[in-house]
């Protein structure tokens, strides 16, 4: 039998502030390396003169973050499986504060050379470690703690973070840049953003430091404990221990849910950082003003902030799968005319098209999935499943989407036509995989499937 119904109040302020705001104060960081790369990091870490330098930058900037988000998505994902789920939301935070900080306090490429870069490289890293496992965490916090009927709802407010946290890091770096003189800016008034993380790691610790775990996962742990499962493991060899991980065990149990996390998320990824990031760089080579394009984007940032959960809403009463599949037909509905309404220049049109994209299309994905993901899988394996595979479906369809649309874009000779395809690749690559998957909705807990 699957497990009791989940019951208790829909809203619990505890696990609210624990779930949102440390997941604001963590994204907050992440993003603020995004900012700083292409405003300082250029200048001050990876000169231009130095070819190994900008291999380095090329590297370091575009891949490394992403890299780590995976393996993150394993480690913690093991961790909060076997010793709790908040053990990694108050280990990620503290680890995402110290890289942060870290970076704050780094010296410069024309202080120490090549360390510095280096370092810098090796901070980014740590920082994608940390996101691989704060994202998946809170996702599985707020959805054990939700009743059934309003998981989508509950398990969607982590995204809220996200985006309040990129855009308070977009507004301290751009506070400091027009309050100072451009040199001022560069010798130290970059800096204040990445310290001030200091000061909001410890505002996270506080507010996750008496959370209580989910009760469902209290009840994996009983019947773990009451079946000697944990120390039978402990006493095995190494390679018994790996083949018994939660890592392994979510392969080998559950193949088809890890493939379907993996591809169901197509859309929103790509769609995000085309639509989001890429549309600045193509008004740029189009010869076109980048101003209403960036001011869209933080226009819409907004938006999904109650767009988000209002969609992560409906997947409770319309179901994960029509919430999710509208979204990706709105995204490859509108893929072709968002850069034609890009092209006229005018604020009005840049931004209706932002918003019909990411505020309503990536948006219903965004907030219908963190509960579908969760649903798939058991328990005891939950939290490394959802982490490893909807991580490596960020690195494959997000991460390299604005270098893929790039290339795209230079091998249709500056025709969008290329890029337009992508996106509708990536749509229908969602719209299949959640159209073969199961309604999970009104699902309770999974049966695990034997070996």
């Amino acid at each position: 039998m699957g497990a009791p119904s989940r019951r208790g109040s829909a809203f619990q302020p505890r696990v609210f502030a624990a779930g949102v705001l440390g997941t604001t104060v963590e994204w907050y960081d992440f993003a603020l390396y995004a900012t700083a790369a292409s405003l300082v990091f250029n200048k001050l870490y990876f000169p231009g003169g130095d070819p190994l330098v900008g291999t380095i930058a090329a590297f370091g900037t575009f891949a490394i973050g992403f890299l780590g988000r995976p393996l993150g998505g394993a480690y913690f994902g093991e961790l909060g499986d076997r010793k709790g789920r908040k053990h990694v939301l108050v280990i990620t935070l503290l680890l995402m504060g110290v890289a942060t900080t870290g970076i704050g306090l780094l010296p410069t490429y024309g202080s120490i050379g090549f360390a510095a870069p280096l370092l810098l490289t090796v901070l980014r890293f740590v920082q994608g470690f940390a996101a691989g496992g704060e994202k998946t965490g809170a996702l599985v916090l707020m959805f054990e703690n939700a009743p059934t009927r309003s998981r989508g709802l509950q398990a969607s407010l982590p995204a809220i973070g996200t985006g309040a946290g990129s855009l308070l890091s977009t507004g301290a770096m751009a506070l400091a840049s027009s309050t100072l003189s451009e040199q001022a800016f560069l010798d130290w008034g970059w800096r204040v953003p990445f310290l001030i993380s200091a000061v909001l790691t410890l505002f996270g610790l506080w507010v996750r430091r008496s959370l209580e775990e989910p009760e469902e996962f209290k009840r994996e742990q009983r019947r773990q404990a009451a079946e000697g499962e944990g120390r039978q493991v402990a006493r095995r060899p190494w390679r018994e221990r790996l083949a018994q991980s939660r890592f392994v065990e979510s392969w080998r149990k559950y193949p088809k849910e890890m493939l379907i996390v993996i591809c169901a998320g197509a859309a929103e990824n790509c769609g995000y950082y085309v639509f989001g990031t890429f549309s600045v760089a193509y008004a740029e080579d189009a010869g076109l003003s980048t101003g209403p394009v960036l001011t869209g984007v933080m226009f819409v940032s907004a938006v999904k902030l109650v767009s988000v959960p209002l969609f992560g809403a409906l997947s409770d009463r319309w179901g994960r799968r029509p919430v999710s599949i509208l979204g990706a037909l709105v995204m490859a509905i509108a893929c072709y005319p968002f850069f034609l309404m890009v092209d006229t220049e005018i604020a009005w049109l840049v931004w209706l098209a932002l918003l019909i994209t990411l505020g309503i299309g990536q948006s219903a994905v965004l907030g219908s999935q963190p509960a579908f993901f969760a649903e798939l899988f058991s328990t005891k394996v939950r939290f490394t499943a959802v982490g490893v595979a909807n991580n490596i479906g960020t690195v494959l369809t997000g991460g390299l989407a604005p270098v893929l649309a790039s290339a795209l874009l230079l091998w249709f000779d500056h025709n969008i036509i290329g890029v337009v395809i992508f996106l509708l690749a990536t749509c229908a690559i969602t719209v299949v995989t959640v159209a073969v998957a199961r309604e999970t909705r009104e699902t309770e807990e999974p049966e695990p499937v034997n070996a």
